[in-house]
Formats: C-alpha cells, structure tokens, sequence
C-alpha cells in the first residue's frame, strides 16, 4: 500500500510539472492566455514575433494592472507586433542573427516553451507543441538564459530534472543531437519545419541503413530544399501539403528520448540564431509527441 501511494505521487508530480499541448486541438491561445493572466508580478515573453490579438489583449490589460511586461522579440517582425499594438513596450535586436526563441516565463516560477511563436499563424493555423512546467529552477535557467539574449552572452548548458537544456548558438548542442541520434536502437520520429543541416541528415540516413526505423513528417518548404532528394530515400519521409504549416522542431528517439524547442535542424539554428533546445528523457511525454506525429501523418501531409 505504501509502495502504491509513493508511486501515485510521483505519478502527480510529474503530470503538474510537464503539461505538454499541441496547435492540433486549438486550445493553444487559450491555454497561453490562461498563463499570462495568472501573473502577479512579472511576464517575461521572447519570441521572434508576436502579433496574436487575443495574446497582446492579456499582456496590455496585465501590464495595465501593474504586471513588470518585458517583451523581446527579433527586429525583422517588429512592425507586425506594432501594428496589432502600439502601447507594449519591447526590446528587440539589429544583429544578423535571429531571435528565434519561443518562451514566457512567469512570476519567476512558470515556464512554457515550444516551438511556435506566439502569433495568429502559429497558434491558430500552423502545427506547433509547448510545454509548461511549474518550477522556480526551472524558471531561473530561463530567466538566465533571457539576459544572455539581451546581453549577447553564452551560457552552459543547463540540466533541471529528466531534462537538458541548451541556449544557442552551441555546437554542443548540435553536437548532443547527433549523439542522441546515433544511440538510437529501434526507432527515430520526426516532424519538421526546416531541415538541412547534412550532419544531422547523415545520422538519421546511417542509422537507418543499420536496421532503426527512421519515419517523419517534413514541411513542403523542404521540397525546395538542396537536401530535398536525400530526405526523400531511405527513411519513411512524408511531405506535408502546401497548404498547412508543419512548423514543429522535434525528434523522439525510442520512444523515450524527445529533442525539441525552437530550433529547426539547420546550421543557422545550431550555430547563428538565439535558440532554445531542449532533450527530455520521458517515455509519457514521448508517447503524446508520437500521437501527435502520427496525426500529422495521417491529417496534413501526403
């Protein structure tokens, strides 16, 4: 009986600290305007663009209320987020490298992170996850990971729980990919907006060639892609139809090991841009992320 109870907490602890949800079901805004109003104190938004009306409305009615708002976003979108809002006040960047980031943390101790941006297209149109946890460590390394964005700094990958984190540009996260990749056993899945970063092609295609079931789901962007003939043999390869956007940045490897965040598998996203990737050792979470794989295969590709 003991064993039972322990075991049903920890079954508790995890589903309150890793809420994963997809733009599938189209509760996505919802559930993003739902975290922003419970703020007391503080919203810290990165994203490369903002322009969802129903997202703007909580943040400049919470910053009305006295909530500290701090936006960041990249200044190649600024004018769409200004003209959906001329009163939120943002910092943004005029470097070549992207803010490509797609993050809220609030009051210090609530994260959510993914792999959309939080504008109409993403959140209503295209397919995209999140994921939200509860967690004032979990919110240090990201409030963190925020000033070396403003500030143009580095920083060390960060580990919190049955997860890893990377602040890019990192080869080393590029690097923990390719890893994670080549000790895969059985089975890689993947959806993904933008592919071609060869390395990372080339351990999937060995892989492959060495018995582990390699399948995912591609965004028709890559039709037009230099990789485009590589990605379409020896691995089970759906194209996703011209008009949907599969926007989604994720592996699941084994049925346990996810690899997700904002960064598409390109060199830019490794080596140039301000990403977050993030590698989560979780079989319950593996299992949604596959569901929603399947989906796209079944719904929105050919």
């Amino acid at each position: 009986m003991k064993g039972t109870l322990i075991a049903l907490a920890l079954l508790i602890k995890v589903a309150v600290l890793s809420v994963v949800f997809f733009t599938d079901d189209g509760t996505a805004v919802e559930r993003i305007v739902e975290l922003l109003e419970s703020a007391e104190k503080e919203v810290i938004l990165v994203s490369y663009s903002l322009d969802d009306r129903e997202v703007m409305e909580s943040l400049e009615r919470q910053g009305a209320r006295g909530v500290d708002i701090k936006i960041m976003i990249d200044d190649s979108t600024i004018g769409r987020t200004l003209g959906e809002s001329a009163t939120l006040e943002m910092l943004t960047d005029s470097t070549q490298a992207l803010i490509h980031s797609k993050f809220i943390v609030v009051d210090r101790e609530k994260v959510l992170f993914g792999t959309g941006n939080f504008t109409q297209g993403s959140l209503r149109e295209d397919s995209n996850s999140f994921i939200q946890i509860d967690s004032k460590e979990l919110a240090g390394i990201f409030i963190d990971f925020y000033e070396a964005i403003i500030s143009g700094e580095s920083r060390e990958p960060k580990c919190f729980e049955n997860m890893e984190f990377y602040l890019c540009p990192s080869e080393k996260a590029r690097e923990r990919v390719i890893r994670e990749i080549m000790k895969a056993r059985h089975e890689i899945s993947f959806a993904m907006f933008a592919f071609t970063d060869p390395s990372v092609l080339s351990a999937l295609k060995f892989k492959a060639s060495h018995g582990v079931w390699v399948s995912g789901v591609l965004d028709s962007w890559n039709l037009s892609s230099p990789l485009e003939d590589f990605l379409s043999t020896g691995m089970d390869v759906i194209w996703g139809d011209a008009s949907f956007t599969i926007h989604d940045k994720t592996f699941v490897i084994d049925g346990r090991k996810i690899i997700t965040g904002s960064a598409n598998a390109t060199l830019s996203g490794w080596g140039k841009n301000r990403e977050i990737v993030a590698i989560i050792d979780s079989e319950g979470l593996s299992r949604q992320y596959l569901e929603h794989i399947e989906y796209l295969k079944g719904g929105y590709a050919r």
